[in-house]
Order: structure tokens, then sequence, then C-alpha cells
């Protein structure tokens, strides 16, 4: 009954803009039978709205018929966007493996996810300790969401920075640097592993310290300690978000976690 309400409000551009006649059939027993697999569109599948009872000619809407398979191919492009890496497919909180000394971990992730929290949310511990997991798992939940989110390898995210220069357009140095300063979920893994010079700690300490000046949400893995983290970055990090030690045994579902 909603979905008839929500297509009688609907009027098909083909009968506003093109007056284009019905083609139909007479079987024996009288019905008319259309040409058209969708009679709202007529196939268009794009619609003018109705806003207080009036058709708003100058917009378009997707029709009802191809909502879901937009929604289906949004989907995919996010998920393409973000470049998770292959075979994290199981890194999520409904796969998390539940234990009493990483409670405190899962919990910040979670309210990160769900928007609970706001700011910067680091994980700092040996390797295997499930950070990765969690990190991962946040950027699913934001995806599953409809909400853009980048996954970002610290050593990848700088070698693509440098594939930037001499470039043109979307690819260019200064398009990739201001996407990773505003995508709206930015997910560093493994801080700490990059080759570090100069130009790599002021790239990396203008995107941490935009995002956090400007309350976009950033998650950081790492397996460095305080004392061995740079010292600008170390304190963004302290100063706009928390930051969790995980003092685990090994953490593993599948394969390895982080």
């Amino acid at each position: 009954m909603e979905k008839e309400r929500e297509q009688s409000d609907l009027i098909h551009i083909g009968e506003v803009l093109m007056h284009q006649p019905r083609s139909s059939t007479e079987p024996a027993s009288g019905d008319t039978v259309s040409e058209f697999d969708c009679e709202i569109c007529r196939d268009g599948h794009f619609v003018h709205p109705v806003v207080n009872g009036k058709s708003n000619y100058s917009e378009v809407v997707p029709c009802v018929c191809v909502r879901d398979q937009l929604a289906k191919q949004k989907a995919q492009r996010m998920l393409q966007m973000c470049e998770l890496p292959e075979a994290t497919e199981h890194m999520t909180f409904e796969k998390w493996k539940p234990r009493a000394e990483l409670a405190e971990v899962y919990d910040a992730a979670l309210a990160l996810a769900e928007g609970r929290s706001q700011g910067g949310l680091t994980f700092m511990s040996d390797t295997n300790r499930g950070k990765t997991h969690l990190l991962i798992a946040v950027c699913r939940h934001w995806l599953a969401l409809g909400v853009p989110a980048r996954y970002a390898y610290v050593p990848l995210l700088l070698e693509e920075l440098r594939r930037g220069f001499g470039q043109e357009g979307a690819n260019s140095y200064e398009k990739r640097f201001d996407f990773f300063k505003n995508v709206p979920l930015l997910a560093l893994d493994d801080l700490g592993t990059e080759h570090s010079t100069p130009w790599v700690q002021e790239k990396l300490d203008t995107i941490i310290d935009y995002r956090l000046m400007h309350g976009l949400p950033l998650v950081v893995t790492t397996n460095l300690t305080m004392d061995e983290m740079a010292f600008r970055i170390r304190s963004r990090l302290q100063r706009g978000g928390k930051i969790i030690y995980i003092d685990a045994p090994e953490y593993s579902v599948e394969g390895n976690d982080g």
C-alpha cells in the first residue's frame, strides 16, 4: 500500500516531455497489456517529483523501479573507492571474537562507527592484536550506512601522493591530498611503517592535523610506542582524540588481524 501511494505521487517524464503514445495490444480478455516494464516512468527510470501536490518539472528523481539497483551501484562504487585490502571480508563487528581484555577496544571502535564519539581514535599494540580488524570494521560499518570511507596502508598512501606529481585532474597530487584531508572517514593502517623523511612527516602531519582540527573522524593503528612516534603527530593524536594501548595476547579470527 505504501509503495502504491509513493508511485501515485510520481509523473513519468515521457508524458511531460515527449507525449509518447502508449502502445498496447488487446488480448481476448479485453485487458490492456503495456509494452513497458514500468508504467510510471515508461522505462525512462527517472520521474518528476511531486511537492505539495504539484509536479516540479525542473527536477528529476530516480523512479521507484530502479532505486534498489541504484543503491546497490552506489554501494559498490563506495566499496571500490574505500580500497579495503583483499581477504578482509571477515573483518566486521559481527565477526569479532569477544574477549574481556579487548572490550574497551571494541567499544571504542563501535562508538566511532555509530557516531557516538567524535575525533580521532588510535590503537597501539604489537602485531596480531586485532587492531586492523577493528579499523576495517569501522570502515565497513560506515559504508553500510551509505557514508564514504577510505582505508589507507600508510606507505601506499604516501606513494599514491607521489604518483600525483605531474598528473592532472582527479589523479593530481592536489586532488589526492585534498581527498585524504576531507573524506568523511579516513583509516590509517600501520602508521610508522613508512620510510620517514621530512616530506613524509610533513604530509602525514598535515593530513592528521587538518582532520582533527575540522572534526573529521580518523582511525589510526600503529605498532609504535608513544616515545617512538614523531612528536608533532603524537601530540596531535593525543590532543584530538582517544589513544588505546592494547595489552593482550595475539588475536585472530581468520588469518592476520593486525
